[in-house]
C-alpha cells in the first residue's frame, strides 16, 4: 500500500509543465502540486503559491536570504498567467501573504515580497466593483505572530499588516474558499493552517515537517501535546484517496520542509511523535531525570530518519522539548 501511494507522490515530478523540469542552476524548485497551485521549494520552509486572476496568493516568504530567489522565481511562474491588455503585457501581482507562524524560515522574506505586491481593496459593489491598487501586498497572520516577530529583530516593515484571532479566517480569492485555521501551542503559541478547498491542499506550516522530528518551541508557547492535537486536526482536514488509493485524488499537504504529502505520511508521522512521547511519559512516571531520558535513546526507532546531532534542532531538543512539556505545571 505505501509503495503505491509513495509511487503516486513521487510521480508528480512526471507532471511538471516542461517549462519547470529543468530549473536554472541555483534557482528555487517550481512544483506543480494542482492546476494554479504550485509549491516553491528551497527557499527554508517550503512556500505555497495560488496563481489566478487574482494574483499571487503565497503561504509563507521563505527565509530572509532566499528572498530574491523567490523573487525570481515567481518572475518565472509569472510568464505563464501573463495577459496583454491593449498591446500592454499585465503580469501577476503578489496580493496576499499570509504566514503560518513568526518562525525566520516562515517569514523571513514578508518585507520584500510585500515591497513587490500591490494589495487589492474593493472599489465599489457587484458586478460595477473596481479593484483598487494600494501599497505592498497585504501580511495575514495570527495575532500571536505579531508579537513574536515584535519579541525579535525583525524590522517592522516585514510584520503583518493584517491580523485575526479566534479560530479561523476565511479568504474566497481566484476561485478558490480558503481558510486560516489557528492551531494553539504547537510549534508555538502562533501557528496557522492554510487550506485551498478547491485545490485540495493543505498548508503545514512547522506542524508538520518530513524532514526532521517537530520543533517545539517551549518559550515561546509549544508543547508536545498542542502538536499533536495541530497533526491530529491536519488528519481530519486531509482527505485519503479511498477507496481508489492507486488515483491520484486525495489532498495533499505541504510540510515545512519535504515533499509533498498526504494524510498517510500524516498518520505515520503523528504515531511516530505518540510513540516518542509514550515512552518520555513512561520514564518520567518512572522517575528518570532529563539527561537519563536522553541516554536512553526514546527516539531510536526513528532516529534515523528523522535525528541529527547537529543544526539549529538536533534530536536532544525534540526530546528535552517533549520533557519540559510533560512536566510544566498548570498555569
Amino acid at each position: 500500500m505505501k509503495k503505491v501511494i509513495a509511487g503516486v507522490l513521487l510521480g508528480l515530478t512526471a507532471l511538471m509543465p516542461r517549462a519547470f523540469a529543468q530549473q536554472p542552476q541555483g534557482d528555487l524548485e517550481i512544483i506543480p502540486v494542482r492546476p494554479h497551485f504550485y509549491v516553491l521549494a528551497g527557499a527554508g520552509a517550503n512556500i505555497g503559491v495560488l496563481a489566478g486572476p487574482d494574483g499571487f496568493i503565497v503561504v509563507d516568504s521563505g527565509a530572509a536570504a532566499a528572498t530574491d530567489k523567490v523573487l525570481a522565481a515567481l518572475d518565472r511562474l509569472g510568464d505563464r498567467y501573463a495577459t496583454r491588455v491593449q498591446g500592454a503585457e499585465v503580469r501577476p501581482k503578489i496580493r496576499f501573504i499570509f504566514n503560518t507562524s513568526a518562525h525566520p524560515d516562515h517569514v523571513g522574506g514578508n518585507e520584500k515580497l510585500s515591497k513587490a505586491g500591490l494589495t487589492m481593496f474593493p472599489g465599489g459593489a457587484g458586478l460595477a466593483a473596481v479593484t483598487a491598487n494600494v501599497g505592498g501586498a497585504a501580511i495575514l497572520a495570527h495575532d500571536n505572530v505579531t508579537q513574536r516577530m515584535g519579541d525579535e529583530t525583525f524590522p517592522v516593515a516585514a510584520w503583518p499588516t493584517e491580523g485575526y484571532t479566534g479560530r479561523m479566517r476565511s479568504y474566497y480569492l481566484n476561485d478558490d474558499g480558503i481558510q486560516i485555521f489557528y492551531q494553539p501551542a504547537a510549534y508555538s503559541d502562533a501557528d496557522s493552517i492554510v487550506t485551498f478547498r478547491r485545490a485540495d491542499v493543505i498548508m503545514a506550516g512547522e506542524v508538520f515537517d518530513m524532514t526532521r522530528f517537530p520543533v517545539i518551541d517551549v518559550e515561546k508557547g509549544g508543547s508536545i501535546q498542542g502538536e499533536l492535537d495541530a497533526l491530529n486536526r491536519l488528519i481530519d482536514l486531509a482527505i485519503p484517496a479511498v477507496p481508489f488509493v492507486w488515483r491520484e485524488g486525495r489532498t495533499f499537504v505541504i510540510p515545512a520542509r519535504g515533499r509533498v504529502s498526504d494524510q498517510a505520511d500524516l498518520v505515520e508521522y503523528r504515531d511516530m511523535v505518540t510513540y516518542v512521547v509514550d515512552v518520555v511519559d513512561d520514564m518520567i512516571k518512572s522517575g528518570s531525570t532529563l539527561e537519563q531520558i536522553k541516554k536512553a535513546d526514546p527516539t531510536f526507532p526513528h532516529r534515523a530518519r528523522y535525528g541529527t546531532d547537529t543544526g539549529p534542532w538536533t534530536t536532544d531538543m525534540f526530546v528535552e522539548a517533549i520533557y519540559k512539556s510533560l512536566t510544566a505545571k498548570p498555569s
